[in-house]
C-alpha cells in the first residue's frame, strides 16, 4: 500500500486516492462540467472587461497584466485542465481583494493626490459606477463573494480534485471498507 493511499482528509477522514493524469483525464468526470464551465467563462469574460477598461484608461503595462491579463488566463487554463490554474484563481481573488481595499483608501483620500485621482478615476472608467457612493463597494464585494464560492468549489470538489490535482476521494473508507481493501 502506497504512503499516498493512507493519507486521510483532515476534516472528513475521508482518504485520497491519487491517480496519474491520464487517468484522470480518461475518467469521465475527467472533463470540465457545466460548473467549471461557467467558473472558467466568468474567468474569461472578467478578465476581458478588466483588460479593456485598464487599456482604455491607459494604465502601466504591469497593472493591465495583473488585473486583466490573469484571470483570462486562469480561464482558459481551467479548461485545458492546467493544475496551475487553480494558483491562478486564488491569486485573481487576492487581486479582487487588493482592489477593494486601494479603492477605499483612494476613495477616502479624495483626490488629495495625482495617485489617489488616478485610482479613483480607474474605477469610475472599470465599473462605470460613482466612486462616492457604495456602488464601487457592493460590486467589488459581490466579485469577491462570487471568487470565494469558486475557490471553495475548486479546492474541495470532487470533480476539480480529479481533473487538477488528480486524486479522487475513496468513499468506501465510509462505508466500513478498509482502505487496503481496494
Amino acid at each position: 500500500m502506497s504512503k499516498d493511499k493512507k493519507r486521510m482528509e483532515f476534516y472528513a477522514g475521508v482518504p485520497w486516492v491519487n491517480v496519474t493524469p491520464q487517468q484522470a483525464r480518461a475518467h469521465p468526470k475527467g472533463k470540465p462540467g457545466a460548473v467549471l464551465w461557467a467558473i472558467a467563462l466568468y474567468f474569461i469574460v472578467t478578465g476581458l472587461w478588466k483588460f479593456y477598461a485598464a487599456w482604455d484608461f491607459g494604465l502601466a503595462v504591469w497593472l493591465i497584466i495583473l488585473s486583466g491579463i490573469w484571470p483570462f488566463l486562469a480561464g482558459v487554463g481551467l479548461l485545458l485542465r492546467v493544475p496551475w490554474s487553480i494558483f491562478m484563481a486564488i491569486v485573481s481573488a487576492g487581486l479582487t481583494v487588493w482592489a477593494l481595499f486601494r479603492g477605499s483608501r483612494a476613495t477616502a483620500e479624495l483626490y488629495n493626490s495625482v495617485e489617489a485621482a488616478t485610482q479613483i478615476g480607474f474605477i469610475h472608467a472599470l465599473f462605470g459606477v460613482d466612486t462616492y457612493g457604495d456602488g464601487f463597494f457592493v460590486i467589488l464585494l459581490v466579485e469577491l463573494l462570487i471568487h470565494v464560492g469558486i475557490l471553495f468549489y475548486l479546492m474541495d470538489g470532487d470533480r476539480p480534485n480529479l481533473i487538477y490535482r488528480h486524486r479522487y476521494r475513496q468513499y468506501s473508507v465510509k462505508d466500513g471498507a478498509r482502505p487496503d481493501d481496494g
